[in-house]
């Protein structure tokens, strides 16, 4: 036990410098170190959350200053260990050994694969949480939360992290915008990476990765590990076939509107298995639904969804692209963007349609419409836009696009179009 308490703590012996892409996320979740509620790290597989509870280690011991031999780090997915009592086990075995003194931080890398984790973080929290801060990550949306929620009501903060934003991809290729002179400087480069992007996305190892023949591999690998290890294999899934079936139907119709029915039908399965299976789909973080922005629950309910995948690559490399599918991957994209910061995105449509409608409590907030070709469809989506602006009075929307850029007054509607680069670079 000792060498593998050793091999997951590195910091013990030797000068722990964390040398990845910082994330974003870090800055949100420094605010918390300091309070004392249980810290959770939510996020697809491979997304990074082992390497950011790394970079929260690196600001404790060169920032904070904290003793090495007060931080101790858990691997609960590392098979050369029994799972049952884990915690206790580990925790026993580094207080005999290390005998630390004063408040120690304990990290748990995917918590989910540990029987009744959530019993004993209850415990401990309840009864030592003076001289404990608690970090975990994992990689089952509902599961953690549902499970939090329920015994550790008030006892945690939790953050979701995704593949690298635009903005983290800039930073892995060396690209680094401070201001508007370099967007205007540099628009040729961004425009060229962001074609890399939408190519293969934003999993860190796969950004990092120089040869383009890994990064398929890759792309494939995530992709299985997703669906059979967080979907067929958690959840015991008998119709394989047909479960992969939905999911490719789901990743080739990106952004396009879905009936449970009528994908029932095509999958040969029943409307509620459909509805089960994509809600499993969504808790391994592989797919996201949105609703029609309606008051009613059951408006909401009996409306066509709209699905968007966690990354651009491995729709790519499951769902095939076309050159039409371009814009669908603008949407995909944007939607990733704004699923980072906003909590409640709608769709919305009647004569027209609108892609994104950010709710914040009972206010419509921004208002949002992706466009491609912008040349060939202007106005269509003017008038889209500018119809939910006017259902849900506002006065200011935007149209993101390939390269366009104007600020238009249409009907009394101030009408921002900006090219997406752009776009994930300053919102």
């Amino acid at each position: 036990m000792k060498e593998i308490l050793f091999e997951w703590n590195p910091w013990w012996e030797k000068e722990y410098v964390y040398k990845k892409i910082k994330r974003d996320l870090f800055i949100h979740i420094k605010k918390w170190i300091n309070r004392r509620e249980i810290i959770s790290i939510l996020g697809a597989r491979r997304s990074g959350k082992t390497t950011l509870l790394f970079e929260i280690i690196d600001y404790l011991i060169n920032e904070k200053k904290i003793d090495c031999n007060n931080i101790f780090f858990i691997k609960a997915d590392d098979d050369r260990v029994d799972k049952k009592e884990l915690i206790n086990t580990a925790l026993d075995e580094y207080y005999k050994w290390k005998n630390p003194k004063g408040k120690i931080f304990v990290f748990i890398d995917e918590i989910h694969e540990i029987p009744e984790w959530q019993k004993t973080l209850k415990r401990i929290y309840d009864l030592e949480e003076k001289n404990k801060k608690i970090f975990i990550s994992g990689s089952n949306a509902s599961l953690l939360k549902e499970e939090l929620s329920y015994l550790l009501t008030g006892r945690f903060a939790y953050f979701e992290l995704f593949p690298f934003s635009f903005k983290e991809f800039l930073k892995a290729n060396n690209v680094n915008i401070k201001n508007e002179i370099d967007l205007i400087k540099q628009k040729n480069t961004l425009r060229n990476l962001l074609l890399t992007y939408i190519e293969y996305g934003g999993f860190p190892e796969i950004v990092l990765e120089e040869d383009k023949e890994r990064k398929e591999e890759l792309l494939r690998f995530y992709f299985e590990s997703i669906l059979y290890r967080d979907i067929v294999k958690r959840k015991s899934i008998r119709n394989v076939e047909k479960l992969d079936r939905m999911v490719k139907w789901y990743l080739q119709n990106i952004s396009a509107y879905v009936s449970y029915d009528k994908l029932g039908t095509l999958c040969d399965l029943s409307t509620d298995t459909v509805g089960e299976y994509t809600r499993y789909l969504e808790d391994a973080y592989l797919i996201f639904v949105i609703n029609i922005l309606a008051y009613s629950i059951k408006k909401q309910f009996i409306n066509p969804k709209k699905i968007y995948c966690i990354d651009p690559g491995i729709r790519r490399i499951v769902g095939f692209v076309f050159s039409e599918d371009v814009g669908r991957i603008y949407e995909n994209i944007v939607f990733i963007h704004l699923k980072k910061t906003s909590l409640n995105i709608y769709y919305w449509k009647n004569k027209g349609e609108c892609d994104f409608v950010i709710r914040n409590k009972n206010n419509v907030e921004q208002i949002i419409q992706v466009s491609y070709n912008i040349k060939d469809s202007k106005e269509r989506e003017v008038k889209g836009l500018t119809e939910t602006m006017e259902k849900f009075n506002i006065s200011k929307g935007i149209i993101i696009t390939q390269d366009y850029a104007s600020t238009e007054n249409i009907n009394g509607k101030e009408i921002k179009f900006i090219p997406l680069w752009k776009w994930l670079l300053k919102y």
